[in-house]
């Protein structure tokens, strides 16, 4: 299979608004925004049509609690945590949060897809260089 991107990333805000996702992608050099756009589609459409491996999905939750346990380090980034959950009106979540990764499943993942990779709820930005 031929590389179409040198590297992306699959992130949300942080805020507080439902659903907001953004996929990047910095393309190999040759390969069209059209073609990197399709692949991204129909990596979008495995998750929603299929369930993935419980393993790759362990995988991610303990990176996920490695991040979680080497921030909780910091005071200030806990700081920073206590006052985001407080935000979102309960600031106990920052004692949660661990917890609610643990229970994800390829299932859970599967139907927020399904929720939220609609066709109208899609934008697309094509950045391109000057070079």
């Amino acid at each position: 299979m031929k590389q179409i991107f040198s590297s992306i990333d699959c992130y949300h805000f942080g805020t507080v608004d439902p659903g907001l996702l953004v996929i990047e992608g910095k393309l190999v050099k040759g390969i069209s925004m059209a073609v990197a756009e399709k692949a991204v589609l129909e990596e979008i459409e495995k998750i929603k049509n299929e369930i993935l491996d419980a393993k790759e999905v362990q995988k991610v939750i303990n990176k996920t609690e490695s991040v979680i346990c080497f921030e909780d380090m910091s005071i200030m980034n806990r700081a920073h945590s206590l006052a985001y959950y407080e935000l979102l009106g309960d600031a106990d979540l920052m004692n949660k949060e661990l917890g609610m990764y643990q229970r994800v499943t390829p299932t859970m993942i599967q139907h927020t897809a399904q929720q939220i990779f609609q066709e109208n709820n899609r934008n697309t930005l094509y950045y391109y260089s000057k070079s």
